[in-house]
Protein backbone atom coordinates (compact mmCIF):
# COMPACT_ATOMS: atom_id res chain seq x y z
CA UNK A 1 0.00 0.00 0.00
CA UNK A 2 1.47 3.38 -0.97
CA UNK A 3 2.41 5.66 1.87
CA UNK A 4 1.00 9.18 2.31
CA UNK A 5 4.37 10.55 1.19
CA UNK A 6 4.22 8.49 -2.02
CA UNK A 7 0.70 9.75 -2.72
CA UNK A 8 1.85 13.35 -2.23
CA UNK A 9 4.82 12.77 -4.59
CA UNK A 10 2.49 11.36 -7.24
CA UNK A 11 0.13 14.30 -6.88
CA UNK A 12 3.00 16.75 -7.29
CA UNK A 13 4.17 14.89 -10.39
CA UNK A 14 0.66 15.05 -11.90
CA UNK A 15 0.49 18.79 -11.25
CA UNK A 16 3.88 19.31 -12.88
CA UNK A 17 2.85 17.32 -15.98
CA UNK A 18 -0.60 18.86 -16.27
CA UNK A 19 -1.13 21.62 -18.87
CA UNK A 20 -0.76 25.07 -17.43
CA UNK A 21 -3.93 26.70 -18.70
CA UNK A 22 -2.89 30.27 -18.03
CA UNK A 23 0.36 29.92 -19.93
CA UNK A 24 -0.98 27.87 -22.80
CA UNK A 25 -4.04 30.07 -23.37
CA UNK A 26 -2.23 33.42 -23.21
CA UNK A 27 -2.10 35.11 -26.61
CA UNK A 28 1.22 35.76 -28.36
CA UNK A 29 2.25 39.38 -28.78
CA UNK A 30 1.34 39.54 -32.49
CA UNK A 31 -2.17 38.31 -31.72
CA UNK A 32 -2.54 40.86 -28.90
CA UNK A 33 -1.52 43.63 -31.32
CA UNK A 34 -4.24 42.57 -33.77
CA UNK A 35 -6.88 42.32 -31.04
CA UNK A 36 -5.85 45.71 -29.60
CA UNK A 37 -6.07 47.26 -33.05
CA UNK A 38 -9.52 45.74 -33.53
CA UNK A 39 -10.61 47.38 -30.27
CA UNK A 40 -9.33 50.76 -31.47
CA UNK A 41 -10.96 50.55 -34.90
CA UNK A 42 -14.21 49.20 -33.43
CA UNK A 43 -14.50 52.31 -31.25
CA UNK A 44 -14.31 54.38 -34.43
CA UNK A 45 -16.74 52.14 -36.31
CA UNK A 46 -19.14 52.15 -33.38
CA UNK A 47 -19.41 55.93 -33.61
CA UNK A 48 -20.58 55.86 -37.24
CA UNK A 49 -22.40 52.60 -38.09
CA UNK A 50 -25.64 53.43 -36.21
CA UNK A 51 -25.90 56.75 -38.06
CA UNK A 52 -25.12 55.76 -41.66
CA UNK A 53 -28.66 56.35 -42.91
CA UNK A 54 -28.89 59.64 -41.00
CA UNK A 55 -25.58 60.75 -42.55
CA UNK A 56 -26.68 59.91 -46.09
CA UNK A 57 -30.09 61.53 -45.74
CA UNK A 58 -29.46 64.58 -43.56
CA UNK A 59 -25.81 65.49 -44.22
CA UNK A 60 -25.48 64.43 -47.87
CA UNK A 61 -29.13 65.28 -48.67
CA UNK A 62 -29.65 61.90 -50.35
CA UNK A 63 -33.29 61.10 -51.24
CA UNK A 64 -34.72 58.13 -49.31
CA UNK A 65 -35.29 56.10 -52.48
CA UNK A 66 -31.67 56.58 -53.56
CA UNK A 67 -30.49 55.53 -50.10
CA UNK A 68 -32.21 52.14 -50.59
CA UNK A 69 -30.46 51.70 -53.95
CA UNK A 70 -27.11 52.60 -52.40
CA UNK A 71 -27.56 49.93 -49.72
CA UNK A 72 -28.22 47.27 -52.39
CA UNK A 73 -25.10 48.33 -54.31
CA UNK A 74 -23.19 48.37 -51.02
CA UNK A 75 -24.05 44.69 -50.44
CA UNK A 76 -22.72 43.78 -53.90
CA UNK A 77 -19.54 45.80 -53.29
CA UNK A 78 -19.06 43.93 -50.00
CA UNK A 79 -19.24 40.57 -51.78
CA UNK A 80 -16.64 41.71 -54.32
CA UNK A 81 -14.41 43.14 -51.59
CA UNK A 82 -14.39 39.93 -49.56
CA UNK A 83 -13.50 37.92 -52.69
CA UNK A 84 -10.66 40.27 -53.60
CA UNK A 85 -9.35 40.42 -50.03
CA UNK A 86 -8.90 36.66 -49.76
CA UNK A 87 -7.11 36.42 -53.11
CA UNK A 88 -4.78 39.36 -52.35
CA UNK A 89 -3.96 37.89 -48.96
CA UNK A 90 -2.69 34.67 -50.58
CA UNK A 91 -0.79 36.61 -53.24
CA UNK A 92 1.05 39.31 -51.23
CA UNK A 93 0.57 38.23 -47.60
CA UNK A 94 -1.82 39.46 -44.92
CA UNK A 95 0.22 42.35 -43.52
CA UNK A 96 0.42 44.22 -46.82
CA UNK A 97 -3.32 43.80 -47.35
CA UNK A 98 -4.19 44.83 -43.79
CA UNK A 99 -2.06 47.99 -43.74
CA UNK A 100 -3.17 49.10 -47.21
CA UNK A 101 -6.86 48.39 -46.59
CA UNK A 102 -6.78 50.18 -43.23
CA UNK A 103 -5.12 53.23 -44.80
CA UNK A 104 -7.67 53.32 -47.65
CA UNK A 105 -10.54 52.93 -45.16
CA UNK A 106 -9.19 55.87 -43.16
CA UNK A 107 -9.04 58.02 -46.31
CA UNK A 108 -12.62 57.01 -47.20
CA UNK A 109 -13.81 58.01 -43.72
CA UNK A 110 -12.25 61.44 -44.26
CA UNK A 111 -14.05 61.56 -47.60
CA UNK A 112 -17.35 60.80 -45.87
CA UNK A 113 -16.68 63.57 -43.35
CA UNK A 114 -16.06 66.05 -46.17
CA UNK A 115 -18.92 64.95 -48.46
CA UNK A 116 -21.92 67.24 -48.73
CA UNK A 117 -23.74 65.83 -51.79
CA UNK A 118 -25.44 62.51 -52.61
CA UNK A 119 -22.87 61.65 -55.27
CA UNK A 120 -19.79 62.26 -53.10
CA UNK A 121 -21.38 60.69 -50.02
CA UNK A 122 -22.45 57.56 -51.90
CA UNK A 123 -19.06 57.18 -53.60
CA UNK A 124 -17.20 57.56 -50.31
CA UNK A 125 -19.50 55.04 -48.59
CA UNK A 126 -19.06 52.43 -51.35
CA UNK A 127 -15.26 52.89 -51.37
CA UNK A 128 -15.25 52.57 -47.57
CA UNK A 129 -17.26 49.33 -47.82
CA UNK A 130 -14.91 47.90 -50.45
CA UNK A 131 -11.79 48.64 -48.38
CA UNK A 132 -13.37 47.36 -45.17
CA UNK A 133 -14.42 44.03 -46.72
CA UNK A 134 -11.02 43.57 -48.39
CA UNK A 135 -9.58 44.02 -44.90
CA UNK A 136 -11.74 41.40 -43.14
CA UNK A 137 -10.31 38.10 -44.51
CA UNK A 138 -6.75 39.40 -44.22
CA UNK A 139 -7.29 40.28 -40.55
CA UNK A 140 -8.73 36.81 -39.89
CA UNK A 141 -5.74 35.19 -41.59
CA UNK A 142 -3.27 37.38 -39.70
CA UNK A 143 -4.87 36.61 -36.35
CA UNK A 144 -5.07 32.88 -37.09
CA UNK A 145 -1.41 32.67 -38.06
CA UNK A 146 -0.38 34.67 -35.00
CA UNK A 147 -2.31 32.31 -32.70
CA UNK A 148 -1.91 28.64 -33.70
CA UNK A 149 -3.31 25.49 -32.11
CA UNK A 150 -5.55 25.68 -29.02
CA UNK A 151 -4.91 29.42 -28.51
CA UNK A 152 -6.54 30.17 -31.87
CA UNK A 153 -10.11 29.99 -30.63
CA UNK A 154 -9.18 32.11 -27.61
CA UNK A 155 -7.78 34.72 -30.02
CA UNK A 156 -11.02 34.88 -31.99
CA UNK A 157 -12.99 35.06 -28.74
CA UNK A 158 -10.87 38.01 -27.57
CA UNK A 159 -11.35 39.61 -30.99
CA UNK A 160 -15.13 39.29 -30.64
CA UNK A 161 -14.90 40.85 -27.18
CA UNK A 162 -12.84 43.73 -28.56
CA UNK A 163 -15.29 44.37 -31.40
CA UNK A 164 -18.33 44.45 -29.09
CA UNK A 165 -16.62 46.48 -26.37
CA UNK A 166 -15.27 48.94 -28.92
CA UNK A 167 -18.68 49.21 -30.58
CA UNK A 168 -20.35 49.97 -27.24
CA UNK A 169 -17.75 52.62 -26.34
CA UNK A 170 -18.02 54.15 -29.80
CA UNK A 171 -21.82 54.31 -29.69
CA UNK A 172 -21.67 56.01 -26.28
CA UNK A 173 -19.09 58.52 -27.56
CA UNK A 174 -21.25 59.19 -30.62
CA UNK A 175 -24.31 59.92 -28.52
CA UNK A 176 -22.40 62.48 -26.43
CA UNK A 177 -20.86 64.06 -29.53
CA UNK A 178 -24.20 64.48 -31.30
CA UNK A 179 -25.78 66.02 -28.20
CA UNK A 180 -22.93 68.53 -27.84
CA UNK A 181 -22.31 69.41 -31.51
CA UNK A 182 -25.63 68.62 -33.17
CA UNK A 183 -26.27 66.30 -36.11
CA UNK A 184 -24.39 68.14 -38.87
CA UNK A 185 -21.10 69.01 -37.15
CA UNK A 186 -21.37 65.97 -34.89
CA UNK A 187 -21.52 63.43 -37.75
CA UNK A 188 -18.59 65.13 -39.48
CA UNK A 189 -16.55 64.83 -36.29
CA UNK A 190 -17.53 61.17 -35.88
CA UNK A 191 -16.22 60.28 -39.33
CA UNK A 192 -12.96 62.10 -38.57
CA UNK A 193 -12.62 60.04 -35.38
CA UNK A 194 -13.41 56.90 -37.39
CA UNK A 195 -10.60 57.76 -39.80
CA UNK A 196 -8.15 58.30 -36.92
CA UNK A 197 -9.03 54.90 -35.44
CA UNK A 198 -8.27 53.11 -38.73
CA UNK A 199 -5.07 55.08 -39.23
CA UNK A 200 -3.96 54.20 -35.70
CA UNK A 201 -4.65 50.51 -36.34
CA UNK A 202 -2.64 50.66 -39.60
CA UNK A 203 0.30 52.26 -37.79
CA UNK A 204 0.11 49.65 -35.01
CA UNK A 205 0.28 46.75 -37.48
CA UNK A 206 2.99 48.40 -39.60
CA UNK A 207 5.25 48.97 -36.59
CA UNK A 208 4.52 46.02 -34.29
CA UNK A 209 3.83 43.12 -36.69
CA UNK A 210 6.76 41.80 -38.70
CA UNK A 211 6.16 41.23 -42.40
CA UNK A 212 6.66 37.79 -43.88
CA UNK A 213 5.28 35.83 -46.83
CA UNK A 214 3.24 32.73 -46.18
CA UNK A 215 5.62 30.29 -44.54
CA UNK A 216 5.79 26.67 -45.54
CA UNK A 217 4.79 25.82 -41.98
CA UNK A 218 6.71 27.71 -39.28
CA UNK A 219 5.28 25.85 -36.30
CA UNK A 220 4.86 22.40 -37.72
CA UNK A 221 1.11 22.92 -37.76
CA UNK A 222 -0.77 20.93 -40.39
CA UNK A 223 -4.37 21.60 -41.43
CA UNK A 224 -6.73 19.31 -39.53
CA UNK A 225 -9.17 17.00 -41.25
CA UNK A 226 -9.11 15.73 -44.83
CA UNK A 227 -7.28 17.93 -47.33
CA UNK A 228 -9.55 17.85 -50.39
CA UNK A 229 -8.54 21.25 -51.72
CA UNK A 230 -5.06 21.63 -53.16
CA UNK A 231 -2.99 24.48 -51.66
CA UNK A 232 -2.66 27.60 -53.76
CA UNK A 233 -5.79 27.12 -55.89
CA UNK A 234 -8.52 29.65 -56.51
CA UNK A 235 -11.88 29.95 -54.80
CA UNK A 236 -13.29 27.03 -56.80
CA UNK A 237 -10.49 24.85 -55.47
CA UNK A 238 -11.04 26.06 -51.90
CA UNK A 239 -14.77 25.42 -52.11
CA UNK A 240 -14.06 21.85 -53.24
CA UNK A 241 -13.23 21.24 -49.57
CA UNK A 242 -16.44 19.69 -48.18
CA UNK A 243 -15.69 20.85 -44.63
CA UNK A 244 -15.32 24.47 -45.78
CA UNK A 245 -18.60 24.21 -47.72
CA UNK A 246 -20.38 22.87 -44.65
CA UNK A 247 -19.04 25.65 -42.43
CA UNK A 248 -19.89 28.38 -44.95
CA UNK A 249 -23.45 27.09 -45.43
CA UNK A 250 -24.00 27.06 -41.67
CA UNK A 251 -22.54 30.57 -41.31
CA UNK A 252 -24.68 31.97 -44.14
CA UNK A 253 -27.82 30.39 -42.66
CA UNK A 254 -27.07 31.66 -39.13
CA UNK A 255 -26.34 35.18 -40.35
CA UNK A 256 -29.50 35.29 -42.51
CA UNK A 257 -31.82 34.03 -39.76
CA UNK A 258 -29.95 35.46 -36.77
CA UNK A 259 -27.44 38.30 -36.97
CA UNK A 260 -29.08 40.05 -39.94
CA UNK A 261 -32.43 40.07 -38.17
CA UNK A 262 -30.85 41.57 -35.07
CA UNK A 263 -29.52 44.47 -37.14
CA UNK A 264 -32.34 44.84 -39.68
CA UNK A 265 -35.41 42.79 -38.75
CA UNK A 266 -35.74 43.97 -35.15
CA UNK A 267 -35.35 47.68 -36.01
CA UNK A 268 -37.93 47.23 -38.79
CA UNK A 269 -40.37 45.53 -36.40
CA UNK A 270 -39.80 48.11 -33.66
CA UNK A 271 -40.31 50.96 -36.12
CA UNK A 272 -43.52 49.39 -37.43
CA UNK A 273 -44.79 49.11 -33.84
CA UNK A 274 -43.64 52.59 -32.84
CA UNK A 275 -41.17 51.34 -30.21
CA UNK A 276 -37.95 52.39 -31.96
CA UNK A 277 -36.96 54.40 -28.89
CA UNK A 278 -35.76 51.14 -27.33
CA UNK A 279 -33.35 50.27 -30.15
CA UNK A 280 -30.41 52.06 -28.57
CA UNK A 281 -30.87 50.10 -25.35
CA UNK A 282 -31.26 46.90 -27.37
CA UNK A 283 -27.94 47.27 -29.17
CA UNK A 284 -26.27 48.32 -25.92
CA UNK A 285 -27.61 45.17 -24.21
CA UNK A 286 -26.27 43.00 -27.04
CA UNK A 287 -22.79 44.54 -27.08
CA UNK A 288 -22.36 44.73 -23.30
CA UNK A 289 -23.60 41.16 -22.75
CA UNK A 290 -21.28 39.90 -25.49
CA UNK A 291 -18.28 41.78 -24.10
CA UNK A 292 -18.88 40.53 -20.55
CA UNK A 293 -19.62 36.88 -21.36
CA UNK A 294 -17.34 36.12 -24.31
CA UNK A 295 -14.14 35.18 -22.46
CA UNK A 296 -15.78 33.36 -19.49
CA UNK A 297 -17.81 31.34 -22.00
CA UNK A 298 -14.79 30.63 -24.19
CA UNK A 299 -12.77 29.31 -21.24
CA UNK A 300 -15.40 26.62 -20.67
CA UNK A 301 -15.50 25.37 -24.26
CA UNK A 302 -12.22 23.41 -24.74
CA UNK A 303 -12.91 19.69 -24.91
CA UNK A 304 -16.54 20.14 -25.95
CA UNK A 305 -18.10 19.11 -29.23
CA UNK A 306 -17.94 21.93 -31.76
CA UNK A 307 -21.26 20.92 -33.32
CA UNK A 308 -22.78 20.78 -29.83
CA UNK A 309 -21.56 24.31 -29.08
CA UNK A 310 -22.99 25.53 -32.40
CA UNK A 311 -26.30 23.80 -31.61
CA UNK A 312 -26.43 25.57 -28.23
CA UNK A 313 -25.72 28.90 -29.97
CA UNK A 314 -28.57 28.43 -32.45
CA UNK A 315 -30.88 27.36 -29.61
CA UNK A 316 -30.21 30.65 -27.78
CA UNK A 317 -30.92 32.61 -30.96
CA UNK A 318 -34.15 30.68 -31.51
CA UNK A 319 -35.16 31.43 -27.92
CA UNK A 320 -34.51 35.16 -28.46
CA UNK A 321 -36.74 35.23 -31.55
CA UNK A 322 -39.40 33.23 -29.69
CA UNK A 323 -39.47 35.97 -27.02
CA UNK A 324 -40.02 38.53 -29.81
CA UNK A 325 -42.66 36.35 -31.48
CA UNK A 326 -44.87 35.97 -28.41
CA UNK A 327 -44.48 39.52 -27.02
CA UNK A 328 -45.06 43.10 -28.03
CA UNK A 329 -41.61 44.54 -28.88
CA UNK A 330 -41.46 47.01 -26.01
CA UNK A 331 -38.07 48.43 -24.97
CA UNK A 332 -37.83 45.90 -22.13
CA UNK A 333 -38.58 42.95 -24.43
CA UNK A 334 -36.04 44.19 -26.98
CA UNK A 335 -33.35 44.32 -24.29
CA UNK A 336 -34.18 40.80 -23.02
CA UNK A 337 -34.18 39.33 -26.54
CA UNK A 338 -30.88 41.05 -27.40
CA UNK A 339 -29.21 39.74 -24.22
CA UNK A 340 -30.41 36.17 -24.91
CA UNK A 341 -29.25 36.46 -28.51
CA UNK A 342 -25.86 37.72 -27.29
CA UNK A 343 -25.35 34.49 -25.32
CA UNK A 344 -25.80 32.59 -28.58
CA UNK A 345 -23.45 34.99 -30.32
CA UNK A 346 -20.68 34.40 -27.77
CA UNK A 347 -20.97 30.65 -28.36
CA UNK A 348 -21.12 30.93 -32.14
CA UNK A 349 -18.71 33.69 -33.13
CA UNK A 350 -15.28 32.14 -32.31
CA UNK A 351 -16.05 28.65 -33.67
CA UNK A 352 -16.40 29.08 -37.49
CA UNK A 353 -13.29 31.27 -38.03
CA UNK A 354 -11.25 28.90 -35.90
CA UNK A 355 -12.48 25.92 -37.91
CA UNK A 356 -11.81 27.67 -41.21
CA UNK A 357 -8.21 28.39 -40.23
CA UNK A 358 -7.69 24.92 -38.74
CA UNK A 359 -8.48 23.31 -42.11
CA UNK A 360 -6.88 25.94 -44.37
CA UNK A 361 -3.65 25.01 -46.19
CA UNK A 362 -1.19 27.86 -45.64
CA UNK A 363 -0.97 29.01 -49.30
CA UNK A 364 -4.80 29.20 -49.47
CA UNK A 365 -5.51 30.66 -46.03
CA UNK A 366 -6.59 34.00 -47.49
CA UNK A 367 -9.14 32.42 -49.81
CA UNK A 368 -10.49 30.19 -47.05
CA UNK A 369 -11.03 33.29 -44.91
CA UNK A 370 -12.43 35.09 -47.94
CA UNK A 371 -14.98 32.28 -48.39
CA UNK A 372 -15.94 32.61 -44.73
CA UNK A 373 -16.38 36.38 -45.15
CA UNK A 374 -18.46 35.78 -48.29
CA UNK A 375 -20.73 33.49 -46.27
CA UNK A 376 -21.25 36.27 -43.71
CA UNK A 377 -21.89 38.90 -46.38
CA UNK A 378 -24.12 36.63 -48.47
CA UNK A 379 -26.13 35.58 -45.42
CA UNK A 380 -26.60 39.20 -44.42
CA UNK A 381 -27.76 40.06 -47.96
CA UNK A 382 -30.29 37.21 -47.98
CA UNK A 383 -31.55 38.16 -44.52
CA UNK A 384 -31.92 41.81 -45.53
CA UNK A 385 -33.80 40.83 -48.71
CA UNK A 386 -36.18 38.60 -46.73
CA UNK A 387 -36.84 41.37 -44.22
CA UNK A 388 -37.46 43.92 -46.98
CA UNK A 389 -39.87 41.58 -48.77
CA UNK A 390 -41.94 40.88 -45.66
CA UNK A 391 -41.90 44.56 -44.77
CA UNK A 392 -43.18 45.47 -48.24
CA UNK A 393 -46.18 43.13 -47.89
CA UNK A 394 -46.84 44.21 -44.28
CA UNK A 395 -45.94 40.76 -42.91
CA UNK A 396 -42.90 41.65 -40.81
CA UNK A 397 -44.40 39.94 -37.75
CA UNK A 398 -44.12 36.57 -39.50
CA UNK A 399 -40.34 36.92 -39.79
CA UNK A 400 -39.36 36.02 -36.23
CA UNK A 401 -41.49 32.86 -35.79
CA UNK A 402 -40.08 31.58 -39.11
CA UNK A 403 -36.51 32.35 -38.08
CA UNK A 404 -37.02 30.82 -34.62
CA UNK A 405 -38.35 27.59 -36.13
CA UNK A 406 -35.53 27.38 -38.70
CA UNK A 407 -32.86 27.96 -36.04
CA UNK A 408 -34.40 25.42 -33.66
CA UNK A 409 -34.62 22.73 -36.35
CA UNK A 410 -31.00 23.33 -37.41
CA UNK A 411 -29.87 23.20 -33.77
CA UNK A 412 -31.60 19.84 -33.39
CA UNK A 413 -29.88 18.54 -36.53
CA UNK A 414 -26.46 19.70 -35.29
CA UNK A 415 -27.00 18.10 -31.89
CA UNK A 416 -28.12 14.83 -33.48
CA UNK A 417 -25.06 14.83 -35.78
CA UNK A 418 -22.62 16.32 -33.30
CA UNK A 419 -20.21 13.38 -33.55
CA UNK A 420 -20.38 13.21 -37.36
CA UNK A 421 -20.90 16.79 -38.52
CA UNK A 422 -17.12 17.32 -38.75
CA UNK A 423 -14.17 14.98 -39.45
CA UNK A 424 -12.78 13.22 -36.38
CA UNK A 425 -9.78 15.58 -35.80
CA UNK A 426 -12.17 18.57 -35.72
CA UNK A 427 -15.03 17.20 -33.64
CA UNK A 428 -13.90 18.71 -30.33
CA UNK A 429 -12.45 22.08 -29.42
CA UNK A 430 -8.80 21.32 -28.52
CA UNK A 431 -7.58 21.42 -24.95
CA UNK A 432 -4.40 23.33 -24.03
CA UNK A 433 -1.50 20.88 -23.91
CA UNK A 434 2.23 21.11 -23.21
CA UNK A 435 2.77 20.59 -26.96
CA UNK A 436 0.95 23.88 -27.67
CA UNK A 437 2.76 26.35 -25.48
CA UNK A 438 2.61 29.94 -26.63
CA UNK A 439 5.12 30.23 -29.50
CA UNK A 440 7.86 32.77 -29.69
CA UNK A 441 6.54 35.93 -31.23
CA UNK A 442 6.70 35.42 -34.96
CA UNK A 443 4.33 37.58 -36.85
CA UNK A 444 2.08 36.63 -39.74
Amino acid sequence: MPTSETIRDRARARRRSAPQGGKTRRLPTAARVVVGGELLSSIGTGTTVPFLLVYLHEVCHTPVGFVGLLLVVRALVALAGATLGGALCDRIGPKAVVVTALAVTAVCSVGMAAAASPLLGGAAMLAHTAAFTVLAPALDAMLAQAAPGPVRQAAFAWRNTAVNLGGALGAAAASVTLVVLGTGRGLTMLYVLDALSFAGFALLVAVRVASSPWPADPRGEEPAGPRTAEPGGGYATAMADPVLRRICLLVAFTVATGFAQLQIGLPALATADGTQAGLGWMFAAFMVTSAILQIPVERRLPGRSRAGVLAAALTCMALAWTVISVSHPSPGILVVAAAVFAVGGTLFSPVPPTLVNDIAPHPSRGRYNGAHMLAWTGGFTVGAAATSTLLAVDAIRALFPLCAAALALTAGFLWHRRGRFLPAPLVRIPLPTPQHLVPKDSAP
